[in-house]
């Protein structure tokens, strides 16, 4: 069976379009903070918020987006608009049972695990390690398609 014809290749592309849609949602929120005084009343909302638990975390949170200046909301509404292009381009490739996106998955993929494993180390959730289990399968699965073709 060649990579064109793989079934699976299907559920990859929905996989990095999930992954393109949450990028631009976080960008739409980044690009929003920039100008509008969004960020503050985000803040005073969750400071109002009637939650015992993790009510401390998230003044952290809020905390720390209220430190970051307009570009740095700038910077990662243009990252997140990188990557979710990077996805798109990924996804629809695999959709069309492309072999340049095959390879491109692959690499693209494989040259963000380090970062995972970084951040995983940093701020352990099991989320993360499911996305870094997921994409490790992904790189293997596409690498072996891509070489038999």
């Amino acid at each position: 069976m060649t990579g064109a014809n793989h079934p699976a290749l299907r559920y990859i592309a929905v996989y990095k379009f999930l992954k393109a849609l949450g990028l631009l949602l976080l960008a739409t929120v980044a690009f929003g903070f920039v100008h509008t005084p969004w960020l503050e009343q985000a803040a005073r909302w969750v400071a109002e918020l009637p939650i015992r638990t993790g009510h401390d975390f998230l003044i952290h949170g809020m905390d720390q987006l209220l430190d970051l200046s307009p570009r740095k909301f700038q910077l990662i509404g243009a990252g997140a608009c990188v990557y979710a292009a990077l996805f798109v381009v990924e996804g629809w490739g695999l959709w069309r049972g492309k072999r340049w996106a095959e390879y491109l998955t692959v690499f693209a993929t494989a040259s963000l695990i380090p970062f995972e494993i970084w951040e995983i180390f940093h701020h352990f959730t099991w989320l993360k390690i499911a996305a870094l289990v997921v994409n490790i399968a992904i790189v293997i699965y596409l690498w072996r398609i891509a070489r038999r073709g």
